[in-house]
């Protein structure tokens, strides 16, 4: 395989030729990809196949293949160091999909997989697939990515670069939280907000990998009775099929999906929380027998009780869809919680759950018959939402195994991917570890609920590997010890520096007595890095950029992307980067901003804070950190702020303004963060102090006496048996 050289562009400035140069430097240093392909029970699977999947900037690796040896190991040579999908089959076993992420260091000449584990195909085992909410609408025309006249090849592309991962199963099911009708004559007169896909959006969902989808949602009766009608009418025609809703209440309950999966009974049914009370009786968006109308399947009690019960005792393996609680909101409601409890109670053998638009972490009932997983919420698979929490979610992945007293949940996995342009990207490398991280967390989160534990959620081999308690994974815990110099009372800012992918904090201890602070990073975009695979690279996740300010590889302060921020003396203004999506705050909460810059004949360089009201009016907008200096090697910026009454989100603008000393000036920002710290103080001494886990606290900050202190970190380190 020969590799392409990137075209020179034309330079605006003349850092553009350095990061252009650099660039052409990255594509002709090609990198090796290798692993080995076992089987459950460890031995190598010889002749399995593999198979790079790629677009845009990274296709120059498209099809490139090779096929597993006697030891089961493999080695496709001379990639680009662009991130990929790996294909992995063989006759008898599941396919298996995984991003790869390519780009590393230059002086690192191959990236190892290790082993990848495929699971056989037999009977008595099936694979099920569930994905978040998804609709076909209102910005989704406004900004050009669907067109009236091209909606069969614009809903395909939607799925593009998921498209693999939805095919690689038995069965995916999703949340299709739209009517699909091409008459808007009867819009719901009560709703601020009304969904419709068009049919032929819909009729394009068998062929990208979805087998079922449920219509038990808040949305099904946006157009009201003619809306549902014609949604049964065009999913029938298409032949998907589909649960959750009808046009009465028999109706709507005997839309169970009963499925015989290579011997395993499944049956899944969709149900809505959300009733709609406000809207008055005649346009509730649940179906009723009085008065007489469509709509979902409201997930009262008796209908909860009656779709499980009836299913578990004909053998089935009973998997039902709520529609509920609270929308932006990291973890379930009382009212979700109270019926995911009395589902797993009646038998319920899995519970998938959708509404908050974000992704919740995985939580575990147990009623006395071995622990049930529970997905408070999918969050969004293609959705048209702006606000920045809604961006990642995942796919959950469930192998459902045929044992000696029925079906049960025999291995799950999660597939995260984050949207950009409202598409699902696969998310890898520092994206897909941090996504871990932060799902661990919410998992964690969900624990002080009364008869809730939580999930264990780490990252390892492209996927997020989950499972039901700590015992059944294995934990290395290492100290991390620290020696810090307490000034005016404090630590300052204490990063943990995660040893592995899989890390969490797991216990503090001090030379002497000390009160710390625990802090999330709620920007997660802030290393630059690449964090997808998709047809860009290094492209910015989110970030406003322009010829003046954009992410390049060339200079960084860790990994292989940072920001530049450029500016010459003939200019009289400054440039700016700042993230187009506000980031929501707890407004009771201390913030700190924190990152690393580098000047170079630079020019002021300012950071300014916006706060904003949960209406998106300026409550305030403060300058709050200025470097007049012209160069300065990488050093640590870190900025404690108080969010002002009122303030519901918050926004960063970095500024760099025009150099005193003229010519051109640089300013580079990497690992940019925004903390949020938990107000429950941790109270540390020479004792050990456990903290729950698995977690994702980014940083601490410690109150003591002034003077030295050793602090010691501990880290806990996750792998699968």
């Amino acid at each position: 395989m020969s590799l392409a050289v990137a075209s020179p562009v034309q330079a605006g400035y003349q850092f553009d030729d350095d990061e252009s140069d650099y660039q052409d430097l990255v594509l002709a240093t090609p990198i090796a990809l290798e692993g080995r392909v076992i089987d459950a029970q460890g031995m190598p699977i010889m002749g399995a196949q593999l198979r790079l999947i790629a677009w845009g900037d990274s296709l120059i690796n498209d099809g490139e293949a090779t096929m597993a040896w006697e030891a089961g190991d493999f080695q496709l040579a001379g990639l680009a160091r662009r991130n990929v999908l790996l294909e992995v089959s063989m006759d008898g076993y599941y396919t298996e999909i995984l991003p790869v992420s390519l780009q590393v260091e230059l002086g690192e000449a191959a990236v190892d997989l290790g082993d990848i584990e495929l699971v056989a195909e037999q009977f008595g085992r099936a694979r099920l697939t569930f994905g978040g909410d998804t609709m076909f609408d209102r910005r989704m025309f406004d900004d050009g990515v669907l067109h009236l006249n091209n909606l069969s090849e614009d809903t395909q592309a939607l799925f593009r670069y998921i498209q693999p991962l939805l095919q690689a199963d038995d069965h995916t099911s999703i949340n299709l939280e739209t009517p699909v009708t091409d008459d808007f004559s009867t819009p719901h007169p009560n709703k601020s907000y009304v969904f419709a896909a068009y049919p032929e959006s819909a009729a394009e969902l068998p062929g990208v990998g979805i087998d079922s989808v449920s219509l038990g949602n808040n949305h099904i009766y946006d157009y009201l009775e003619i809306g549902v009608s014609d949604t049964l009418f065009h999913l029938d025609a298409i032949g998907l099929p589909y649960f959750g809703a009808g046009m009465n209440p028999n109706a709507a309950a005997a839309t169970k999906l009963r499925s015989d999966i290579n011997g395993v009974e499944i049956s899944l049914q969709g149900f809505s929380n959300f009733i709609g009370y406000s809207y008055g009786p005649l346009y509730e968006v649940v179906t009723r027998s009085n008065p007489f109308k469509a709509g979902a399947l409201p997930s009262f009690s008796a209908n909860l009780d009656d779709f499980v019960d009836t299913e578990v005792a004909a053998g089935r393996f009973a998997i039902p869809v709520i529609h509920g609680g609270d929308e932006y909101k990291w973890v379930q409601n009382s009212g979700s919680h109270y019926d995911f409890e009395r589902l797993v109670d009646h038998g319920a053998g899995l519970v998938i759950a959708h509404h908050p638009h974000v992704a919740h972490g995985v939580s575990v009932i147990d009623a006395g018959d071995g622990p049930r997983f529970v997905f408070g919420s999918l969050g969004n698979l293609v959705f048209d939402q702006e606000v920045y929490e809604t961006m990642r979610s995942y796919l959950a992945i469930v192998d459902i195994n045929e044992g000696p007293s029925g079906p049960e949940v025999e291995r799950v996995q999660l597939a995260p991917y984050r949207l950009d342009g409202y598409i699902p990207r696969p998310l890898v490398g520092a994206g897909l570890a941090d996504m871990g991280r932060h799902l661990a967390h919410l998992s964690t989160a969900e624990a002080p609920v009364s008869g809730f534990g939580r999930a264990v959620v780490f990252a390892e081999g492209g996927r997020l590997v989950v499972a039901a308690d700590e015992s059944d994974v294995q934990t290395t815990d290492l100290i991390d010890a620290r020696s810090l110099t307490v000034a005016s009372g404090s630590t300052g800012l204490v990063s943990l520096d995660p040893y592995t992918d899989t890390d969490a904090l797991a216990a503090l201890s001090s030379s002497a007595a000390a009160t710390c602070e625990l802090g999330l990073d709620l920007l997660g975009i802030g290393d630059f890095e690449d964090p997808d695979v998709d047809d860009a690279y290094l492209e910015g996740d989110l970030w406003v950029q322009s010829s003046a300010r954009y992410v390049q590889g060339s200079e960084t302060y860790n990994g292989n992307g940072a920001a530049v921020l450029l500016r010459k003396s003939t200019y009289n203004d400054r440039t700016s980067l700042w993230m187009g999506n506000k980031v929501e705050i707890k407004g009771n909460r201390p913030i700190t901003v924190a990152g690393w810059h580098k000047g170079d004949n630079a020019g002021e360089f300012r950071i300014t804070v916006r706060w904003l009201s949960s209406a998106g009016n300026t409550v305030a907008h403060t300058t709050e950190y200025q470097n007049f200096s012209a160069n300065y090697d990488w050093s640590r910026f870190a900025i404690n702020l108080t969010p002002p009454n009122g303030a519901d989100s918050m926004q960063v603008y970095y500024r760099h303004y025009p150099p005193n000393s003229g010519g051109e000036g640089q300013v580079f920002l990497d690992d940019l963060s925004y903390i949020e710290w938990d107000p429950n103080t941790v109270a540390v001494n020479s004792q050990a102090v456990s903290l729950a886990t698995p977690n994702a606290w980014d940083f601490v900050r410690c109150s003591a006496g002034n003077g030295p202190l050793s602090l010691n970190l501990t880290h806990r380190v996750y792998e699968s048996n």
